[in-house]
């Protein structure tokens, strides 16, 4: 992928996420709204059909109760006829039956002792209006005829009118109120904890109440007329609270919700993934990039230089001076050697990405391994005028190592120490025993770095940047290859660095 089309993806894909999420969350608020809807619906059919059910139990009072023979005196032994004028509507949510009852009462009187008699027929008439709510799924149910025929109804209207001048402690308690409601919650699908309390008409709190709604009663509360006067207006009404409604819903719910959150969360993890994958690939491109550059550096003046001396050697003069001869073909095999090392490095590297590097361990004498290695360097820093200094405090220095490799590192240790000093090189190399790791210090007093680029430095590829890419040689392979060696030796390495003051490369390596 061109490198150049990432940052327009990423913003592709981030405006695409960004309105994905958008809608989501526009969904989950949308689906909230609706369960809170449909648990709000419930809990009001709940409600009217529990306050329909505890008028039905205070009637049933009266006739078990308080007025055993009221029934019966009321209820006469000739059959009424009943008539049905009109029904008509007379408001939004009420509809009115008028209705005619006539009861024919005869007699039959004897007036002598032929067995002649006189009929007397009686006639009794009664008018009436009974309302019914207009959500009544018929005009005139069967049970309201009924009610109508055995006066029930009367007695329905006696029991209304007696208790509406009644305290609400001696129509209802917080058990019939509790055993109501937790049935009919429980027949709408609504099983959780419930607060009720009754409010009087000025709107203040009866004594019938529970503890949780005393307790929650600053929440929403849904309410329901439970109690009316012969005019309908409301006496008592029933109010609910719900503690744990939000838990309810999710509850319910929780499938649905789940898999909404877990599809949300992938579409997140994927955004994530993709991004840092995509901004990984722009940077491992550019790394390489640069790489190819300065390998492309480093193998220009060797092969410039091979170029000019086998010019040299096609000339007739110096062909024929065996010491120019000797000169330049030893000039020519150097170069040939700097460009092997370079691709050795390169080969080495790999290998050790892919686990194929063997050691070739054995007994050595690290501290005379290393003061072979920093007089051969010395050479190099002297050149700058540099000075390379040692320390050896080390007790224990007798150890398996591979040489070659552990050469190599540390002469790229001391290589970076010497590159990242602009000035006057001053190394220090250090040695001394911690417990079973043999410690190797090497500090320079060079230009140190951030802690940005210290906890880089040991990638693959990764060069401190200095202004001119070429300024300082490499390829960007020295530090990884070193830390790669240490750690097949079960070592460790670390560095500490000051911008401006230099830095410190910490090699621990164990004894056994």
């Amino acid at each position: 992928m061109n490198n150049k089309f990432i940052p327009i993806i990423s913003v592709f894909m981030t405006i695409s996420l960004i309105v994905f999420v958008s809608l989501q969350l526009y969904w989950i608020k949308e689906l909230y709204g609706a369960l809170e809807q449909d648990f709000s619906n419930k809990v009001y059919s709940a409600l009217e059909t529990s306050s329909e059910k505890i008028q039905e139990l205070e009637v049933d009072k009266y006739y078990n109760k308080d007025f055993t023979n009221l029934k019966s005196e009321i209820v006469s032994n000739n059959q009424p006829t009943q008539t049905y004028i009109q029904q008509t509507k007379d408001s939004a949510n009420r509809t009115s039956i008028l209705f005619q009852k006539s009861i024919i009462e005869k007699q039959q009187i004897p007036i002598s002792k032929q067995g002649d008699s006189l009929n007397i027929t009686k006639l009794y008439k009664d008018e009436g209006l009974y309302k019914i709510k207009k959500q009544s799924p018929e005009l005139l149910t069967s049970q309201i005829g009924k009610d109508l025929d055995n006066s029930t109804l009367q007695l329905k209207e006696f029991a209304k009118l007696n208790a509406s001048n009644l305290p609400i402690e001696q129509r209802v308690d917080n058990k019939t109120i509790d055993s109501v409601l937790t049935k009919e919650l429980k027949l709408k699908g609504i099983d959780t904890k419930i607060g009720f309390g009754v409010i009087d008409k000025t709107n203040k709190l009866t004594s019938i109440s529970n503890n949780t709604y005393l307790d929650q009663k600053d929440k929403t509360n849904y309410t329901y007329p439970l109690f009316t006067n012969s005019k309908d207006q409301t006496l008592y009404t029933l109010a609910l609270v719900f503690p744990r409604k939000d838990y309810s819903l999710v509850r319910h719910n929780l499938p649905m919700l789940v898999g909404t959150f877990v599809s949300l969360l992938t579409i997140l993890g994927i955004y994530i993934i993709s991004i840092n994958y995509m901004m990984r690939q722009k940077k491992i491109a550019d790394v390489k990039t640069d790489f190819i550059n300065n390998m492309s550096h480093e193998f220009k003046t060797p092969l410039a230089t091979i170029s000019v001396a086998t010019d040299s050697l096609s000339n007739d003069k110096i062909a024929t001076d065996p010491d120019k001869v000797k000169y330049y073909s030893s000039l020519i095999k150097q170069e040939n050697l700097r460009m092997k090392k370079q691709v050795e490095n390169v080969l080495n590297m790999s290998k050790l990405e892919r686990n194929e590097m063997q050691l070739f361990l054995k007994e050595t004498n690290v501290r005379e391994l290393i003061k072979k290695i920093t007089e051969s360097f010395k050479l190099i820093v002297e050149e700058r005028q540099g000075i390379l200094t040692t320390n050896f405090t080390a007790e224990k220095y007798n150890f398996k190592i591979d040489e070659f490799h552990f050469s190599n590192a540390l002469v790229n240790l001391l290589d970076n120490a010497n590159k990242y000093s602009p000035d006057t090189p001053e190394i220090t190399i250090k040695t001394r025993n911690d417990g079973n790791w043999y410690v190797i210090e090497i500090s320079d007093k060079g230009m140190g770095m951030d802690a940005e680029n210290k906890a880089k430095i040991f990638e693959k590829f990764f060069r401190e940047e200095t202004g001119n890419i070429h300024n300082v040689k490499g390829q960007g392979l020295g530090l990884s290859y070193v830390k790669k060696i240490i750690e097949i030796h079960h070592g460790q390495i670390q560095v500490e660095s000051q911008k401006g003051k230099g830095s410190t490369f910490i090699v621990k390596l164990p004894m056994s």
